[in-house]
């Protein structure tokens, strides 16, 4: 397999990124580098892990999908309550989803899975872990 090489993802500039600018750029890089990743070599992946670790393959690789959409959904919650599109006193129904299927620490897995996967759940995780903290703080303002 060729030597993965993910593309930057630009910084936005847009006024529709008003909100924790940074996590939200982490996030889009890290969609962008799991997107092409799977994209260019996900099926090769898959043709060289052995039968029996498929499954978990496919599995992980919906666990970062999974962070990853979570913590947008999040940052995007977050963002309409700051600008008023969403009550403030209505902000406790919205947290940070499937935290039990996203906290798992997923270490075990080098050498088992392929490297870029196991870096991508990593970051991921990372990710997660963070936009956690942060929802801890906000759920304690209000």
């Amino acid at each position: 397999m060729g030597q993965f090489t993910p593309r930057v993802y630009s910084d936005l500039k847009s006024p529709n990124v008003l909100f924790m600018p940074k996590v939200f750029d982490e996030t889009m890089q890290l969609l962008t580098d799991a997107h092409e990743y799977f994209y260019l070599f996900g099926e090769d992946d898959q043709q060289r892990i052995p039968v029996d670790l498929k499954s978990l393959y496919s599995c992980e690789m919906s666990r970062i999908t999974l962070r990853l959409s979570s913590i947008m959904a999040w940052i995007m919650v977050q963002r309409a309550i700051f600008t008023g599109k969403i009550a403030e006193e209505d902000s406790g129904r919205y947290g940070l989803d499937f935290q039990d299927a996203c906290m798992v620490d997923n270490r075990i897995l080098h050498g088992v899975l392929p490297s870029y996967v196991c870096y991508l759940l990593d970051r991921t995780l990372e990710l997660y872990e963070r936009v956690q903290r942060l929802d801890y703080q906000v759920k304690k303002l209000h």
